[in-house]
């Protein structure tokens, strides 16, 4: 009873954490954010000393319930395992220097400001990374075949959506990661959460003084060895009649295997251990119950490989740009990222320096973006954060999902009033690109549609116009760079402000 009530607990919540990521409608993640505050590291990372400080509380009562029930990246890997050696696993002795090396790497690449080796380390960002750029595009894929389906049919009810790659980097961390995490977990369940997640490691101490967690009563146990078969934590020594309570998830797999009753879930025991003898009755029913269910051991789990990958990135050709009507529809060609000497932060991230020491790189914001101006960078040092750049949209004054779902306080919750009297950036305008000056045409497209109005269109004496930009009034929001004809890098763009300020 349990077990299923653990599991039915893990699949409400591995659910929940899939809409929050996936979701094409745009109501879940704001309503879903709260399950990515309470994750272990982004409270950690925010100073939310009560979620904390709730979680240890939780671990030290009940074991190592978060990485069972509340970890989207511990379920992933419980859904992987039930395709491989599931009734298969063996014993494997715990790996505490390779533990201990994992949770000092991921320490120091926190304080020494390594963004991209903390967010590969970090269990909920590695999630959001995989769910971001491999699950969400699956998930649109599907609902564009439903359009197609819902139009031949003769109806619109259900409207396309825009499949892109948010960032070469992000999307080969979250390949590599799923394909390392699914290859440990397909051969021997909770390896990852065990042997490199810093959050296993952090609860599995905590674990060891759990107040209530599975017990293995020796007086009762016959060596049989089905607990260990069902083990995905590989931590039941059954010869020794001991469980690792460093390493046990809290799974009940082994609950409903032992046919003697000798494993239980209750108050840990603090008497001594009695010492354990060689019974020869209890060897021949742990033969006999064995010669029924099969051998209890299985193959050694010590060696695993890890794997490394480079990132790379396309570029598209560039293209001339001809006469045009402002009113005209801009030729069906690339727009390109241009160069930025500071990338641009998100509102209520308050400067590059402050969201390059606290985001996480999970994505949430990327994928939660209605604007789609939100994208993984892929080279520096914020590899793996995001930036905003406006090939396909604008930051639009009312919009303040981002800060509304960031949960390390990377970005700040802001109002959009606020936000519409916060300079993020400044549009330059590049003159030898700008049709005005080139004298191709007239256009005023990114006055138009400045929504500080920040944009003048200037005439000169000899009749010829151009474009001259109030940096005082400029919030970077990117509305003239996403509505500039000029292809494939727009005549006006923005460049960030290293630190946001008020205007």
């Amino acid at each position: 009873m349990i077990r299923k009530l653990r599991i039915s607990l893990a699949a409400l919540c591995f659910a929940a954490f899939c809409l929050l990521f996936v979701d094409v409608s745009g109501f879940w993640p704001q309503k879903l954010a709260f399950l990515a505050k309470i994750q272990l590291v982004p409270a950690l990372i925010a100073g939310s000393l009560l979620i904390v400080l709730a979680l240890a509380l939780l671990t030290l009562l009940l074991g190592r319930v978060y990485c069972s029930i509340l970890c989207p990246l511990g379920i992933l890997q419980d859904l992987i395992a039930r395709l491989g050696k599931k009734g298969r696993y063996s014993f494997s002795p715990a790996r505490g220097q390779l533990r201990v090396g994992a949770m000092v790497l991921f320490v120091l690449a926190f304080c020494l400001g390594i963004p991209w080796l903390f967010a590969l380390l970090d269990p909920y960002s590695s999630f959001g990374r995989i769910a971001t750029d491999l699950f969400a595009p699956l998930w649109q894929a599907g609902s564009n075949l439903l359009n197609l389906a819902s139009e031949s049919a003769g109806s619109y009810a259900v409207g396309p959506t825009p499949i892109w790659q948010k960032g070469v980097s992000a999307l080969a961390a979250a390949v590599l990661t799923l394909a390392l995490i699914a290859y440990l977990a397909f051969k021997g369940g909770r390896t990852w959460c065990n042997t490199i997640c810093p959050v296993g490691t952090m609860l599995g101490y905590l674990n060891r003084f759990a107040l209530i967690r599975p017990r293995l009563e020796a007086a009762k146990c016959i060596h049989c060895g089905l607990c260990v078969r069902e083990c995905k934590a590989s931590c039941i020594d059954s010869k020794k009649s001991e469980i690792d309570a460093g390493r046990c998830v809290v799974c009940f797999n082994c609950l409903d295997k032992c046919r003697r009753g000798a494993i239980d879930y209750g108050p840990r025991s603090f008497a001594p251990k009695a010492a354990q003898a060689a019974i020869p009755e209890r060897t021949a029913q742990a033969a006999a119950l064995v010669n029924k269910t099969g051998a209890a051991g299985g193959p050694n789990l010590a060696r695993r490989g890890l794997l490394v990958a480079a990132f790379g990135l396309a570029a598209s050709p560039a293209h001339a740009v001809k006469e045009i009507n402002e009113n005209e529809i801009a030729a069906l060609i690339r727009k390109e990222r241009p160069p930025r000497n500071t990338p641009i932060t998100p509102p209520g991230s308050r400067g590059l320096a402050s969201f390059r020491e606290k985001c996480s790189g999970c994505q949430l914001c990327v994928s939660a973006c209605p604007n789609q101006v939100l994208s993984s960078f892929d080279q520096g040092e914020g590899l793996l954060q995001p930036t905003l750049s406006f090939e396909r949209g604008f930051c639009r004054v009312n919009c303040v999902t981002c800060s509304a779902v960031c949960p390390t306080g990377a970005i700040l919750p802001i109002s959009a009033a606020k936000k519409s009297a916060t300079q993020i950036g400044r549009a330059v305008l590049d003159p030898s690109l700008c049709i005005n000056s080139k004298g191709e045409g007239r256009c005023f497209a990114c006055g138009r549609n400045c929504p500080p109005g920040a944009i003048n269109l200037l005439e000169k004496a000899d009749g010829s116009r151009t474009v001259a930009v109030d940096a005082e009034r400029c919030t970077g929001c990117g509305a003239c760079e996403y509505y500039c004809p000029v292809r494939p890098l727009a005549a006006i763009a923005v460049q960030g402000n290293e630190e946001h300020r008020p205007i």
